[in-house]
């Protein structure tokens, strides 16, 4: 027997209408997301890879202009990545991805991460999204391919998370925690974005 002491905390509401969810929900990979995040927060969009298993689509929200031939981009803080994964700019996936090499967390307004090559241009408020690995301008493509929206909170400190999935309905984009942008909504055709 052991004992858990928590506090009470709320999130906001964000899903307006429920039309369609995966029956029974779906288990969420805690691995890209252990010793970063103790505690997925809900309205957080997932990808599924070939043995049914959920993972997180990960993304952050470009701070500062990011020149065609820089290497550093600086994001607002609260994101999801770690060195070693590959990122690109816009969820379009028209520029290259690299991998990260170094994330400095010392600023205590943004992160600034590091890759290893240029990986193209982004103005404020474009989107930095997990990519499957190293590519060529235009050849990026996603590490998991966004399909549904996490519907509640999934702890991530314990093995074979169960959270309800949203195939189909209205959410709330202000309290989304991560940021997306016009090509991932593209993909969650059957969400609406209010």
């Amino acid at each position: 027997m052991f004992r858990k002491k928590e506090s009470e905390f709320q999130y906001a509401p964000g899903i307006e209408k429920i039309i369609e969810d995966i029956q029974g929900g779906g288990t969420i990979a805690r691995a890209e997301t252990k010793g970063i995040i103790d505690e997925l927060p809900p309205l957080v969009i997932v990808g599924k890879d070939s043995n049914g298993l959920y993972h997180v689509v990960k993304t952050a929200k470009v701070h500062a202009t990011v020149g065609a031939t820089a290497t550093t981009i600086q994001v607002e803080k609260g994101h999801l990545f770690k060195v070693g994964e590959a990122v690109t700019i816009g969820a379009d996936l028209a520029g290259a991805a690299d991998l990260i090499t170094v994330i400095d967390k010392t600023n205590a307004d943004y992160d600034t991460i590091t890759v290893a090559a240029t990986i193209g241009a982004g103005a404020v408020g474009d989107v930095v999204v997990l990519a499957s690995a190293k590519a060529a301008v235009g050849a990026a493509a996603f590490k998991y391919v966004p399909e549904v929206i996490t519907m509640n909170k999934v702890d991530t400190t314990v093995a074979n998370q169960q959270s309800g999935l949203l195939v189909r309905g209205t959410v709330r984009e202000s309290v989304m925690p991560y940021p997306i942008d016009k090509a991932i909504k593209a993909l969650l055709n059957f969400i609406r974005f209010v």
